[in-house]
């Protein structure tokens, strides 16, 4: 074979070789690009969709009128807080997880104080956070996203035990303080991991969690709405607080 006729078949071979990994380079990238989102799609966080039963002492269509009477109830032990549930606003003695709970409370309302009292459901709604995250981010957030739920169930819990007499003040308080821990450290661990992403649902989510670590705060000092306000409606009071402030980010 003529050294020239080589010497060309050898540069073609040459030539087609690097454009056949030219051309594997770009489906490989082509590919990625699909597969990252897919990835990403599937490592989105949602969270649980859930029902409570609340108590409703009173209801009206007028907000000022339901504030102005949350004092009376506040001072026989109900939280007394004022939740807005499709055109009216009722004011909220305690909320439970199970509706034959709710109804037993409502009969004993009945009972001892004599008031009428109606049960609604509220829905709380799930939501999604989208994103890709790693194994540790998205339990970070599951957790973060389950803590105020969480928080509600202890200091239910804390509430119920003041009231059936397992707990005095005293012991309530220093429960309030554990549950308060509890939530603390993981809105820490939270604002340690994703202290620095900038994303807008990541930033709200912090600020519900803020909010709700204030709220925890006021609990463990006592705060009270008002001065006759006894220590087992500021549980009620702060709870139905914070579950207010999960239902408004949820929906």
């Amino acid at each position: 074979m003529p050294k020239n006729l080589y010497n060309s078949k050898k540069i073609l071979f040459i030539s087609v070789a690097i454009v056949i990994m030219v051309f594997c380079a770009i489906v490989a990238y082509l590919l990625s690009s699909i597969i990252v989102p897919a990835n990403k799609e599937s490592e989105n966080i949602s969270s649980s969709q859930f029902n409570l039963y609340m108590i409703s002492l009173s209801k009206s269509q007028v907000e000022n009128e339901s504030l102005s009477r949350r004092a009376d109830f506040q001072m026989i032990g109900a939280g007394g807080y004022v939740w807005k549930d499709e055109q009216y606003y009722h004011v909220i003695s305690s909320a439970y997880v199970e509706k034959n709970d709710a109804v037993l409370v409502q009969n004993s309302i009945k009972l001892n104080f004599n008031l009428d009292s109606e049960l609604i459901t509220v829905s709380f709604p799930s939501f999604t956070l989208y994103g890709s995250f790693s194994s540790e981010e998205k339990k970070m957030l599951l957790k973060a996203v389950d803590s105020i739920y969480q928080y509600y169930l202890s200091v239910f819990d804390i509430a119920v035990s003041l009231d059936t007499g397992v707990y005095n003040e005293i012991s309530a308080r220093l429960a309030i303080n554990n549950a308060h821990s509890v939530l603390a450290n993981i809105i820490d661990d939270y604002n340690t991991l994703f202290g620095d992403v900038e994303s807008d649902e990541l930033t709200t989510l912090k600020e519900m969690l803020a909010d709700a670590l204030s709220i925890s705060t006021k609990l463990c000092g006592g705060e009270k709405i008002n001065q006759g306000q006894s220590y087992s409606s500021i549980l009620k009071y702060r709870y139905l607080e914070m579950l207010n402030l999960y239902y408004n980010f949820a929906s």
